[in-house]
């Protein structure tokens, strides 16, 4: 049972992982929106601001917050269907017990 619980937790977090470095591979290939830093001759960075906030930044903030909920119930949703998957293949084998192996029976009594 230990086993079985560190080979799950082992596969949540390389899962995990995997499914964010595949999303920012995805995202890579997307082209960038411009930087709001600039550069001055010293070689200084100096930040801009970003200025007021209008109905169309909000909306754009709103929507890279959607997305990001999206992958990340499509992600949840994955993950429980192969849950599912797996039960189900484990319902279906022998029951995974001392009496159930052969030559292994109750010690008499």
């Amino acid at each position: 049972m230990i086993r079985r619980g560190f080979w799950l937790v082992l596969g949540a977090a390389v899962g995990v992982t995997g499914y964010r470095r595949a999303s920012r591979l995805v995202q890579s290939f997307r082209p960038a929106a411009a930087p709001s830093a600039g550069t001055q001759a010293g070689g200084a960075v100096v930040l801009r601001s970003p200025g007021p906030l209008t109905g169309r930044k909000l909306l754009a903030g709103a929507a890279r917050a959607g997305r990001g909920a999206a992958a990340s119930a499509a992600f949840v949703r994955d993950v429980r269907e192969g849950v599912a998957e797996y039960l189900d293949q484990q319902e279906s084998g022998p029951a995974r017990t001392l009496d159930s192996q052969p030559g292994r029976g109750r010690p008499a009594s």
